[in-house]
């Protein structure tokens, strides 16, 4: 380290894991970012709103990349955080930032380093559902795409990341055995419950869906066993009048032979007796008036009978 102490850490620091907070990343790598254009142009006198402006300019994560492993300037960032140590809150902003993903990845990747294993599961393991793709420099200086999951996921089971050895991470379920730790609750057993809570839904909305179907097919058989019952009623109704008017042009027709019968009868009286005097015509005369007399009252009678119907 220079001796003129622009590169020392504050006075006010608080050691971790015992020793110098710079000291976490490797000497050989420390001096690479001291001798850095981006951390000489950059991250001199710095101080935590200036590294939250920066962290917004990132355009990708690395550690160092190419032939002369060149510090990226997420290294460089990251050493500074660790020079002037911001307060717990920053840091927590940082982390639960959803509009700059790589400013989230930058505070994670400070807690894992300077934080307690508490604070690591507790703020680092609800990051896993963030699936938002990262670009990520790697040793030969290509870009690849990573995951923001896939890289908090190495934060918490690897032993080093963007050439930085990760300080020992004792292992969850301990934690969960001394009751430090609560379990875990599973990204897959949250989609299983919203699945089976899919699936009631769909099998509810199938129920209704088959009932009100079912209701329909018995509203068309009812509709039609109403139908066949009108037009049956229709028909035996017809069939009623049918036989009625029948009934009434045969009754009609036996007055009918009656008075043709008598007819004949008067007509053989009135040629055997053709002497007969002007009173036996007035006699014939008055019969023929009741003949009449009766049709006219048979018509209309049939006639209110056809009107009733």
């Amino acid at each position: 380290m220079p001796r003129n102490g622009l590169n020392t850490t504050v006075s006010d620091a608080a050691s971790v894991r015992g020793k110098n907070p710079q000291f976490l990343i490797e000497k050989i790598t420390r001096m690479k970012i001291y001798e850095d254009m981006y951390w000489k142009e950059h991250c001199f006198a710095l101080n935590a709103e200036g590294i939250v402006d920066k962290a917004v300019d990132l355009k990708y994560v690395a550690g160092v990349t190419g032939g002369n492993r060149r510090p990226s300037p997420y290294l460089c960032l990251l050493l500074k955080m660790l020079q002037i140590q911001p307060e717990k809150s920053i840091i927590l902003e940082f982390i639960l930032n959803d509009d700059y993903k790589y400013v989230r990845v930058l505070g994670a990747t400070y807690l894992r380093l300077t934080g307690t294993p508490l604070e690591i599961f507790q703020y680092l393991e609800p990051l896993l559902s963030d699936l938002r793709k990262i670009r990520f420099k790697n040793v030969d200086a290509k870009y690849e795409i990573k995951h923001v999951d896939e890289i908090v996921d190495n934060l918490l089971v690897g032993e080093s990341a963007f050439d930085i050895a990760l300080p020992r991470l004792p292992l969850r379920w301990h934690l969960e055995q001394a009751g430090r730790l609560k379990p875990r609750k599973s990204a897959l057993e949250e989609m299983d419950l919203f699945d089976e809570d899919d699936d009631k839904e769909i099998e509810e909305k199938e129920k209704k869906e088959g009932f009100l179907e079912l209701n329909k097919a018995k509203g068309a058989v009812a509709a039609i066993g109403w139908k066949e019952e009108k037009a049956k009623k229709e028909g035996d109704k017809g069939k009623g009048k049918e036989e009625s008017q029948e009934k009434e042009k045969g009754e009609e027709d036996s007055i009918d032979k009656k008075e043709k019968g008598r007819d004949t009868k008067v007509d053989l009286s009135d040629s055997d007796d053709s002497g007969d005097d002007s009173g036996d015509n007035s006699d014939d005369h008055s019969r023929r008036e009741k003949r009449r007399r009766r049709s006219r009252e048979r018509d209309r009678k049939r006639d209110r009978d056809r009107d009733r119907d």
